[in-house]
């Protein structure tokens, strides 16, 4: 059955697109080509698109996910150098496959958001945004919103840098004017950024502190470079592309067996863990860094990093591993708990992101002036990562509870954005002005998450990203990327109440 693409009297939604990174490319791409929509606009904070691969720059960026599954489905790309992709390439990528579809002429660039609120007599969004460059402010009207502002944004500064005297930036917003070289440079945090940054600055540096919080699990990162008969053979042999793409989702998603606690997925979990061991015993030969970089929770409870570098580059003689907790900062200086300082030239911040913190207070009004981030509290409560009750016509790309820890986050996304055309098509065939998630639809899922998360390594002890301050899993999909395709295939207008047009 199609779609339907106009509403009876052939008028359109107007639709707003926050944020120009994958999510709300996407969006725009497939409404453009799905529905034959033009009446959208994409608004971004920054100069240029890309999101996370236009703000994190750092030396040794790169996915770590297989090139071939992080991209779009729809735009296959058949010249990545490499099996993980940098980051230059990624952004590259996305920039060329905006062109194609003529997106930077629907997109506000240095523009901000402000506010969000649903007028429920009007039945439309108001949005309020400004431009950066004038301080201009500006009111839109829109009848759906698709929220792409993603989680990997806000970066994590703790408050006890602030007197750091030195140079110090967070890898999300690298400081490319300082020259590194022979300059004795401190790293803290040893989350993805920080595995990636330190091997490749190492080299470069005087000495390099590294303070390291909470060990992580490596896995080899088997970065082949793809030759000129491979990329031959994606682009003009019949279905090897599509079946390598598939052979690399298949070996990722089977991959999920060694996040769960159940006996039957034992011997993966044991079998992963132990190679994980392995690997960092053939790296590591000092016992004592080695005991320093062994972690002491399940493996996958934290994000387990892809790096063939890491561990080398940490046995390097100008580095110094640090595992105490930093107490203090005075001008340039470190103090650690067990009273040693480290005085230092530059500081660089691998601490991660706000996460937790996608939706700010007062961003998002909806229903009844409803604060979507005081409704959540800590708890998001969304309809498969993508609506939430109290917010007619407003869908979360890579939101709440969309997360993955084994997979690309690129799938998901389309997933999504399938669902949300198949709402918007729905609207216009029922002559819709609004469409609502049930509050039971979104409870029963988030009960059907909980219950499928207790089994899983995610919802242990082990303190992680994944997890809100109570220990309650909030980002990540209860299951496989199959199980999310499976369950979000067919549009159900059950879940659903709508409000009809005038």
């Amino acid at each position: 059955m199609g779609l339907t693409k106009t509403y009876k009297d052939g008028s359109t939604p107007v639709v707003a697109i926050i944020g120009a990174g994958f999510s709300g490319l996407c969006a725009a791409i497939r409404i453009q080509t799905q529905l034959d929509l033009k009446t959208f606009q994409v608004f971004e904070l920054e100069p240029d698109l890309g999101g996370t691969w236009w703000s994190n720059t750092y030396p040794g960026a790169a996915c770590d996910v297989a090139s071939i599954n992080y991209q779009f489905s729809f735009e296959p790309n058949y010249e990545w150098s490499h099996r993980f992709a940098p980051q230059a390439e990624i952004w590259a990528y996305m920039r060329r496959v905006a062109k194609k579809y003529n997106l930077y002429e629907k997109i506000r660039f240095r523009t901000e958001v402000t506010r969000v609120e649903w007028n429920q007599d009007r039945q439309k969004w108001i949005l309020n945004y400004m431009n950066l460059a004038t301080g201009e402010q500006s009111v839109m009207e829109a009848d759906i919103v698709f929220s792409g502002t993603g989680p990997l944004r806000i970066p994590q500064i703790p408050k006890q840098f602030e007197n750091f005297e030195g140079p110090k930036w967070h890898t999300a917003q690298w400081n490319h004017s300082f020259d590194l070289t022979n300059k004795r440079v401190a790293v803290v945090g040893s989350g993805a950024s920080a595995i990636q940054v330190v091997p490749a600055i190492v080299d470069k540096v005087k000495t390099l502190e590294f303070y390291q919080r909470t060990p992580t699990y490596i896995v080899p990162r088997r970065n082949g470079a793809y030759s000129k008969l491979w990329k031959f053979m994606f682009r003009y042999v019949p279905f090897f592309h599509f079946i390598y793409f598939k052979l690399n989702y298949w070996s990722s998603e089977l991959t999920i067996n060694i996040f769960s606690n159940k006996f039957i997925h034992l011997l993966p979990r044991t079998i992963a863990t132990c190679l994980a061991w392995m690997y960092r015993v053939w790296q590591v030969r000092d016992k004592v860094l080695r005991e320093k970089l062994t972690p002491k929770y399940e493996m996958g409870c934290r994000r387990v990093v892809v790096s063939s570098n890491y561990f080398p580059a940490l046995t390097k003689k100008n580095v110094n591993v640090h595992t105490e907790a930093i107490t203090g900062v005075k001008g340039n200086t470190l103090i650690l708990k067990d009273g040693s300082v480290q005085e230092v030239d530059a500081l660089v911040l691998a601490t991660g992101f706000q996460v937790q913190e996608m939706v700010p207070p007062k961003f998002i009004i909806g229903k009844n002036s409803v604060d979507l981030k005081e409704k959540w509290g800590k708890n998001p409560l969304t309809f498969y990562g993508l609506t939430t009750p109290d917010t007619p016509n407003l869908f979360f790309l890579l939101g709440p509870n969309t997360g993955l820890g084994h997979n690309s986050v690129l799938f998901m996304i389309e997933t999504q954005v399938e669902y949300a055309i198949k709402a918007m098509s729905y609207m216009m065939a029922k002559n819709l002005s609004s469409l609502e998630v049930t509050s039971k639809a979104c409870n029963d899922f988030i009960k059907d998450l909980d219950s499928r998360m207790e089994d899983k390594v995610w919802s242990s002890t082990c303190q992680s990203w994944y997890q809100n301050d109570e220990g309650r899993v909030t980002a990540l999909w209860w299951g496989s990327c199959g199980q999310y395709w499976w369950r979000l295939r067919n549009f159900n207008s059950k879940h659903f109440v709508g409000l009809r047009r005038i």
